[in-house]
């Protein structure tokens, strides 16, 4: 009996530990001493493509405050709820390094905020490409209160990615350019981003949502606002349909896996 129960109980959590990053914007943040805040983005790494920052902003409705919290902050989130905990005091969050949001955060930034918050060893001093010395630009999201600055490919010399600035951008398949990433799907256990979801909106009467593992996606482009996937039009749209309104779950990552002949 105990071992069916483990066995169930593993059984539920490979469905609840799969979490749309679209639904998890504007979920409320409850610090150590209070709720302050929503959550306005996400920034991840696209090397590993691991959550490392969540944007908050702490402001009103007629002004911005928003502020990056390292995710190695991040406590239980209670979904019910909508709120996500945060091992930090309000002020600590208030008091954190300022950043302007009309303008791109480097890495001189990051390793501020890193000092601020006692950070010893930041996510990028265990990737081996981080040594090259090289001034790291971040190019977030579309600004506030600023218009939105031409970038060239070449300017951009960073891994970190925002999800509000990716979600929209083109589909660049193998043999065709159709549809856009609507959405990407996160193991909240880890904050591992495992799948993205495709709108296929232009390819009436085919029209649908499909979930596609990340691993398949080979750039991102800002120069191009797309995304460039390692699949043909045809196998994009055969993939497994996304319906936001039932869980991933591991009947559904055996079908992606088998599907695409990756890991299991």
């Amino acid at each position: 009996m105990e071992i069916a129960c483990n066995s169930a109980h593993k059984n539920i959590k490979s469905v609840i530990m799969k979490r749309s990053l679209r639904e998890l914007i504007g979920y409320s943040i409850k610090a150590k001493n209070g709720e302050e805040g929503k959550v306005n983005d996400f920034l991840f790494d696209e090397k590993s493509w691991i959550i490392r920052y969540v944007e908050v902003d702490l402001g009103s409705f007629f002004k911005a405050n928003r502020v990056l919290v390292p995710y190695n902050f991040l406590g239980e989130p209670d979904w019910d709820e909508k709120t996500f905990k945060i091992n930090l005091s309000i002020d600590n969050i208030k008091r954190s390094p300022n950043l302007s949001f009309d303008m791109p955060v480097s890495r001189i930034y990051e390793r501020k905020l890193a000092d601020y918050y006692g950070i010893k060893y930041p996510y990028w001093m265990v990737d081996s490409a981080a040594f090259a010395g090289n001034e790291v630009v971040f190019y977030p999201g579309v600004a506030f209160r600023a218009p939105r600055k031409v970038i060239k490919e070449e300017d951009i010399d960073t891994s970190l990615r925002s999800f509000n600035e990716i979600k929209g951008y083109g589909i660049n398949a193998t043999d065709d350019k159709f549809g856009h990433i609507s959405d990407l799907i996160i193991d909240d256990s880890d904050w591992q981003i495992l799948y993205f979801v495709v709108d296929t909106n232009n390819l009436f009467p085919w029209s649908k949502k499909v979930i596609l593992p990340i691993e398949v996606i080979d750039k991102i482009s800002f120069s191009e606002r797309e995304a460039r996937v390692d699949m043909t039009k045809e196998a994009i749209k055969d993939s497994p349909e996304y319906n936001p309104d039932e869980a991933v779950n591991a009947e559904l990552e055996e079908v992606l896996y088998d599907y695409r002949g990756k890991r299991k």
